[in-house]
């Protein structure tokens, strides 16, 4: 930021609470995370989206599982393990958190494995602003019909000659208004 002051954002829900907030990250443990977790200036949700895109995901399992069944039979199976994978994606969704702060995106996930017993799956992604080249909101016509967007942030990675998808999700609420923050941030 040039200014070298933070910049917030105000603006309420539908429902009424803030969508960007500043505080301080609970998961802080060393001091550089501390240092650069002290101002979050948005912190994403995507537990509104989680029932739509439950059944998004959910439908497209289901389409390919019935043309694999046609195919080669192997679909039937899918069809039985589809329980499972929308307990896994539940779990998934309910422990995402994405924070917007003043020099960088941090996504944290954790899921149980798609094999069962076979433990958690933790995911944390740091992107530093400084290295972000574009910000890319998409949906597609199945998303459309269930309001969801696919979030995609690429960025510079060290040693390629052309930007990545660094952290890409889906389902996640007000998709527009990250994406404001991030590019306001990113100068």
């Amino acid at each position: 930021m040039l200014s070298g002051r933070a910049v917030t954002l105000h603006q309420r829900s539908d429902s009424g609470e803030h969508l960007v907030e500043d505080v301080a990250s609970e998961e802080a443990g060393d001091e550089e995370e501390a240092e650069a977790a002290a101002k979050v200036l948005y912190q994403a949700s995507f537990q509104e989206l989680m029932p739509n895109y439950l059944q998004y995901d959910t439908i497209i399992w289901a389409v390919i599982s019935l043309v694999l069944v046609l195919a080669w039979g192997i679909g039937l199976l899918m069809l039985l393990y589809l329980p499972y994978k929308r307990f896994v994606l539940k779990k998934d969704i309910l422990s995402r958190k994405l924070y917007v702060t003043e020099n960088r995106i941090m996504y944290k996930a954790s899921r149980p494995s798609y094999l069962p017993f076979m433990g958690i799956v933790k995911k944390e992604i740091k992107v530093p602003l400084h290295l972000v080249v574009d910000v890319i909101v998409e949906q597609g016509c199945l998303q459309s019909a269930y309001g969801l967007y696919t979030f995609k942030v690429e960025s510079i990675a060290s040693g390629k000659p052309a930007p990545v998808d660094e952290l890409q999700f889906h389902g996640v609420h007000h998709p527009d208004l990250l994406k404001m923050v991030i590019v306001i941030c990113m100068y």
